[in-house]
């Protein structure tokens, strides 16, 4: 037989070695064809956030995870996996679950080297980081770190300014101590190769290990890079803001109780949801479960209650007529009363109002670009609003008046019962508490709830405020319209601050770029914009007054809010799940970074991919 195929071969004028070296193209031909398969499906199951693996892990058998059911799948229409799943029992086809965390770790590598390369190429960058525990009671830290790209086109001319905020992966604290913290952010960093000496800003939460100021983590990181500046996340402090309020006002409490009694009430029945889902409304908003944490996302909550408020009350009242279970009629029956008072009517006037503004702070503040000074505005902004309201609680009575005669309440206040108090001989007559419901209320609940928002929202953003203090004079606004006076004094100060980023010749610089794009800059109304405007639009300019690019560019460093780290928690969460909580970290970590930096994976070269594989081991084909 052997005979007649050299004979065969001799007759075409082909030798052994030539047809040798076709299969051999042919047989790396078709795997580097199988890989890409592979790849490619591994790669939208990660960024899907996807379980691979099943309970029987065998072509063929049921329930044998998403992974190998979709490459059946995809057998069925593609000739190269089908002729892949043909292969004899037995041999080598790729699919097993180690190669799966090969490919898993070798995509998430590349997207980590990417971003690692934007972060060196970046003259700044600050460390954001938060931790949660995880479905297997493991403490996770979310690695994000916050850079400013400039993009340049082919001619290496700058074309856009960017703010990133970049997640590098989870990382297991078996230590909630501030020095074990500190030494995992440390080893962290230079595991990625970046220069400590290089972060300018730190963004954590306000919880005493980490905002500590002689031990806490943030003092530890100054203590090895003075100008790495600490900046409590803005949206954890706008919640403890709203928490305060509620938790320092009785009449506040009681109200949200009712709030969450409510939603509890009718969520824990679908019988009982589905009676009041059987009452008409104007509108179709459904109840909404309070969040224990985020504060401002009551806003919803209120919302759905205002507009429902008819609906529960005849849901309430009917149960309380119909229902045939004693607790659940005197359940119905408690919030009815409690839902009956003016009282009520106007807390869900205030409260709306007080969250709405809230509300818009903490979706603004979630952005990834946010910076520093639009926050500080949006406070300050919400600070005057406020008190501006404490001036119009007649306005929010007649609102209130007006919703509980749609609703058949009476518009009056509770006159109950006031405290007997011993006068003393030399008591003022404004000691003597107040008799009038409605000055008690105005008094003790509207004004005090105003007051105490306002005062936390100016004491809790002074270290914020601070920060933003420092680079006010890169502020549009007031680099515009200062004196050549104020410049050179504040920008000196700022020079000081910075002495090892910024040189002397800032000041002179500042004055130069203000003075050459007067109205251009006038027009600006963000640091971002500025650096826009200096960088891409009047990049010729920015070679002159290069202290300038770089004053610009570390206020844009500087974080705003850990959302970023909050919402690498929410995939976490999807992809280490109750059926997954036995993933080992690093398939955990590729996969989380695959997900939250999706837009990065689909930009990789397949072909790149397929070469690493071949490279990483000894395979047994031929790639």
């Amino acid at each position: 037989m052997e005979a007649c195929v050299v004979y065969d071969h001799w007759r075409r004028n082909k030798t052994i070695d030539e047809e040798n070296e076709n299969q051999i193209r042919r047989e790396k031909n078709f795997w580097r064809q199988v890989l890409h398969r592979i790849v490619n499906v591994t790669l939208t199951m990660a960024m899907s956030n996807l379980a691979f693996r099943g309970h029987r892990e065998r072509l063929g058998e049921v329930n044998n995870g998403n992974f190998l059911s979709i490459i059946e799948l995809l057998a069925e229409y593609d000739p190269i996996l089908k002729e892949l799943l043909q292969l004899p029992k037995g041999t080598l086809k790729y699919l097993s679950p180690q190669i799966q965390n090969q490919l898993i770790e070798i995509l998430s590598k590349k997207v980590q080297n990417e971003i690692v390369s934007g972060i060196q190429e970046a003259q700044f960058y600050s460390i954001i980081m938060d931790t949660t525990q995880d479905i297997s009671k493991v403490d996770q830290m979310s690695q994000i770190f916050r850079y400013v790209s400039v993009e340049r086109d082919q001619n290496l001319r700058a074309c856009s300014v960017t703010v990133n905020e970049a997640f590098l992966g989870f990382h297991v604290i078996e230590d909630q101590r501030a020095a074990e913290i500190e030494r995992n952010i440390v080893a962290c960093v230079e595991s990625k190769g970046l220069d400590l000496s290089k972060c300018r800003g730190q963004g954590y939460d306000g919880a005493a290990t980490m905002s500590g100021v002689y031990s806490g983590v943030q003092a530890r990181i100054a203590k090895r890079e003075k100008n790495a500046l600490y900046v409590h996340c803005a949206a954890h402090n706008l919640n403890l803001v709203i928490q305060d309020a509620v938790a320092d006002i009785a009449e506040v409490t009681s109200f949200f109780d009712v709030v969450h009694n409510l939603y509890t009430f009718f969520g824990e029945s679908v019988r009982r949801w589905a009676f009041l889902s059987s009452f008409t409304s104007e509108s179709s908003v459904t109840l909404k479960r309070l969040c224990p944490t985020r504060w401002s996302s009551r806003h919803d909550s209120l919302l759905a209650l205002r507009f429902r408020f008819v609906d529960i009350m005849q849901a309430l009242s009917k149960l309380i007529l119909l229902s045939s279970k004693p607790k659940e009629r005197d359940d119905a029956a408690n919030l009815k009363k409690k839902m009956e008072s003016f009282e009520f009517v106007l807390l869900v006037v205030l409260q709306t109002k007080i969250f709405s503004h809230v509300n818009i702070i903490s979706k603004v503040l979630q952005s990834k670009d946010m910076e520093l000074s639009s926050a500080v505005q949006l406070i300050q902004n919400a600070v005057t609003a406020l008190s501006t309201y404490r001036d119009h609680f007649e306005e929010a009575k007649e609102t209130a008046a007006a919703l509980a005669e749609k609703w058949g309440i009476s518009a009056e206040f509770t006159n109950k019962r006031i405290k007997k108090v011993k006068r003393h001989f030399d008591e003022l007559c404004m000691d003597q508490r107040l008799a009038d419901p409605e000055e008690r209320f105005k008094t003790t609940v509207f004004y005090r709830c105003l007051d105490i928002i306002t005062n936390q929202l100016s004491d809790r953003f002074k270290g914020m405020n601070a920060v933003f203090h420092r680079f006010k004079i890169i502020q549009p606004a007031m680099l515009a319209s200062e004196s050549d006076e104020t410049v050179i004094s504040e920008a000196t100060k700022l020079q000081e601050l910075y002495n090892e980023d910024i040189s002397a010749d800032f000041p002179g610089q500042l004055l130069s770029f203000r003075s050459a794009l007067q109205e251009e800059v006038r027009s600006c109304s963000t640091v971002k914009d500025l650096a826009h405007l200096l960088l891409v639009e009047n990049s010729a300019l920015s070679s002159t007054v290069p202290d300038v690019c770089v004053a610009l560019l570390l206020f844009l460093t500087l974080p705003v809010t850990v959302a970023t780290a909050e919402r690498s928690f929410s995939k976490l969460k999807l992809i280490k799940s109750y059926l997954r909580n036995t993933m080992s970290q690093q398939r955990l970590s590729g996969l989380a970074l695959l997900s939250i930096e999706n837009e990065r994976a689909r930009r990789l070269n397949i072909e790149s991919i397929v070469d690493d594989f071949a490279d990483a081991k000894a395979r047994r084909r031929n790639f």
